[in-house]
C-alpha cells in the first residue's frame, strides 16, 4: 500500500472512532452500552437489536411478517393485494396507508434503548409531520415535516450523502442520529393535508440497552418566517437546560437576483443577550463554502443539495445543511441561534432581503425541554412566490397628497428576475431635480416602528432623497439601472410615531449622468412594522 493510501485509511479510522465516541454520548468511552459505529463492532455486550416496520409494528422478538391478507380492506395501502394468493408470511403488509387527517404510530416501545437508524419513503410533502416523544412526555421533542427532517427542503428531492443523514433516489430518506430513551419511545407521522398517503414505507432499527446517567435526549424543531417580518431570522430560541447543538438545515427561498448570503449566523449561549458568544462571517462561510455557492455539493458534514445560482430567475430555492458532529456547540443553561437575511445592494452596500426561510435545528439536551413554537399551518409551509409581510402597504393603494410636477399613477410592471408585489407599482413620471412627491400612510397606534420601502430602478431612474415627517432619512438613493429591476427592501430606520398620518416625501435630488433625460420614480410598497 502506498503512503497516500495509508494516510487516507488512517484518516478514515480516526473519523470512525471519533463518530463512535460522539454516538456514545460520552467522549470518555465509558458508555459502551450505547456506542455505535465501526470502531465499536468488536466489543460485545448485552444489547438486543429490534426493528419496527409495517411488517412488525410492535418490534417484538419473533413477531415479524405475521400479517394475513385481508381482501375486505376498504382503503388498503398500495400493493396490499399483491400477496393475496400467497398467504401469511409472504410480504403481506410491507407498507401502510395514512389517510388525510389521520396520524399513524410508527413506533411505540418500552426502553431503555437507542434508535440507530430510520428509513422512510413518502411523498416528500410538508403535510406529513414526524413527532417523537421520549419517556411519556406530552409535548414532542421532535416536530418536523418529514422531508425537512432528512435535509430535503422545498418539497424538492436532493441527494444527501452525509454522516447522519443520507437521501437516495428515489425519495429514500435515511437518518442515523443516535436517539436514546430510558422508559418509552413513541414516533408518529401525521397526515395534515387533504390527500391520502397511500404508501408509507418505514423501518426504525433500535437497540434495547442500558442508557446511563448523563445521556441527553435528541431534539429537532422546524420553523419558518419571512425576513420582511423577522430579520435576523430566529433559527432556534427558548432552549433551556444543558446540551449540545449538533446540526442546522435551512430551506432558503431567495426572491431577488444577486448574492443573498452575506448574513452572519450567531449563537447566544448561557445568558448572552445583545451580543453572541459565537458570530460567523457569512452564510456560505457557515456552511463551510466560500465566495458563494458556485456548485451544488453533498459532503460528510455540509452540503448545498439543489442545483441553483443566485442570479437565477427568482424564486431561487436553496437546501443547505451543516452538521456539528466534530464541533458540537455546548451549552449549560440556554441557547438561541439566529441568522441575518442580508445580501448585496446595487450601491455596493449590504441590503436586508425579503427572503423566506425555513429551518430545522438538531440538538441534544436534558429534559424537560421548553415548549416549541406552534407549527405553522399547512398553507404557510409550501413554496412562497412572494415574501409575506402583514404590514406591507402597496404604493398603488396609497394616497398621493401632492406631486409638485408630473403625474403619479399605478402601472403594471414586470421584468425577468425581479418580482413586484401584485406586479404593480406607483409610477411618478416627468419629474426633475427639486421636485417632490408626498405620500401619506395611516398609523393607528403610537409606538416604535421599523419603516422600509421598496422602489424601482430603471434607465430613467433619478437620484432621490427620502424624508419622514419632513426630516431626511438615510443617504441619497440612485435609482438608475441598465434594466428594469426593483431596489430590494431599503430600511429607513426605527421611528417613534404618533397616531395619525405618516408623511413620506420622495424628493428628486439629482440625475445619474447615464439616465434618460425624463426622470421616473417607481414605488412598489412601504412597510411600517411595529
Amino acid at each position: 500500500m502506498n503512503s497516500a493510501k495509508s494516510i487516507a485509511c488512517l484518516g478514515n479510522i480516526v473519523l470512525v472512532l471519533a463518530l463512535s465516541a460522539f454516538a456514545s454520548g460520552d467522549t470518555r468511552g465509558s458508555d459502551a452500552t450505547i456506542m455505535t459505529g465501526l470502531g465499536s463492532l468488536p466489543f460485545l455486550n448485552d444489547a438486543e437489536t429490534r426493528s419496527v416496520s409495517a411488517e412488525n409494528p410492535t418490534g417484538q422478538k419473533g413477531k415479524g411478517g405475521m400479517a394475513i391478507p385481508d381482501p375486505t380492506e376498504i382503503k388498503p395501502a398500495a400493493f396490499a393485494r399483491s400477496a393475496d394468493d400467497l398467504g401469511q408470511g409472504w410480504k403481506v403488509r410491507p407498507f401502510i396507508r395514512v389517510n388525510a387527517g389521520e396520524t399513524a404510530t410508527l413506533m411505540d416501545v418500552d426502553g431503555p434503548g437507542i434508535i440507530q437508524h430510520i428509513w422512510l419513503v413518502e411523498g416528500l410533502k410538508r403535510q406529513h409531520v414526524l413527532r417523537f416523544y421520549w419517556d411519556g412526555e406530552e409535548a414532542p421533542s421532535v416536530e418536523v415535516p418529514a422531508p425537512d427532517f432528512f435535509a430535503v427542503g422545498h418539497e424538492r428531492f436532493g441527494a444527501v450523502n452525509s454522516i447522519p443523514v443520507t437521501v437516495n433516489t428515489a425519495n429514500a430518506l435515511n437518518c442515523y442520529w443516535p436517539m436514546p430513551f430510558r422508559k418509552h419511545c413513541r414516533v408518529t407521522l401525521a397526515n395534515e393535508g387533504a390527500d391520502d398517503l397511500e404508501l408509507l414505507a418505514y423501518q426504525i432499527t433500535y437497540t434495547l440497552t442500558e442508557v446511563t446517567e448523563g445521556t441527553a435526549y435528541f431534539h429537532a424543531q422546524w420553523r419558518r418566517a419571512s425576513a420582511t417580518k423577522e430579520n435576523p431570522y430566529v433559527i432556534l430560541d427558548q432552549v433551556k437546560g444543558k446540551g449540545r447543538y449538533v446540526g442546522t438545515f435551512l430551506a432558503w427561498t431567495q426572491f431577488v437576483k444577486g448574492w443573498f448570503g452575506e448574513g452572519e449566523i450567531r449563537f447566544f449561549i448561557d445568558g448572552d443577550h445583545e451580543f453572541p458568544s459565537i458570530c460567523g462571517t457569512g452564510t456560505e462561510d457557515y456552511f463551510c463554502s466560500s465566495w458563494g455557492f458556485p456548485n451544488s455539493f453533498t459532503g460528510l458534514y455540509t452540503g448545498n443539495t439543489l442545483v441553483a445560482h443566485h442570479d437565477d430567475t427568482p424564486p431561487v430555492c436553496w437546501s443547505l445543511y451543516r452538521w456539528h458532529i466534530q464541533d458540537s456547540i455546548c451549552f449549560k443553561k440556554d441557547l438561541k441561534v439566529t441568522i441575518q437575511a442580508l445580501g448585496w445592494g446595487h450601491d455596493g452596500k449590504y441590503l436586508r432581503t425579503n427572503d423566506n426561510i425555513a429551518s430545522v435545528t438538531f440538538w441534544y439536551q436534558t429534559e424537560p425541554h421548553a415548549a416549541f413554537p406552534e407549527l405553522p399551518e399547512l398553507a404557510m409551509r409550501g413554496l412562497m412566490t412572494v415574501a409575506e409581510d402583514p404590514y406591507r402597504i402597496e404604493a398603488e393603494n396609497l394616497k398621493v397628497a401632492q406631486v409638485s410636477a408630473g403625474t403619479a399613477v399605478p402601472q403594471s410592471v414586470a421584468s425577468p428576475g425581479a418580482y413586484w408585489t401584485n406586479d404593480t407599482h406607483l409610477q411618478w413620471t416627468d419629474a426633475k431635480p427639486g421636485d417632490n412627491m408626498d405620500l401619506t400612510i395611516p398609523v393607528e397606534k403610537a409606538g416604535k416602528y421599523d419603516v422600509l420601502i421598496q422602489l424601482t430602478r430603471s434607465p430613467e431612474g433619478g437620484i432621490v432623497q427620502l424624508l419622514l415627517n419632513g426630516k431626511p432619512v438615510g443617504h441619497e438613493i440612485d435609482l438608475y439601472a441598465e434594466t428594469l429591476i426593483h431596489s430590494g427592501e431599503i430600511g429607513l430606520g426605527y421611528h417613534e410615531l404618533s397616531p395619525g398620518d405618516l408623511a413620506i416625501q420622495i424628493k428628486i435630488a439629482g440625475a445619474n449622468p447615464k439616465a434618460a433625460e425624463a426622470i421616473v420614480v417607481g414605488v412598489d410598497y412601504i412597510s411600517v412594522r411595529p
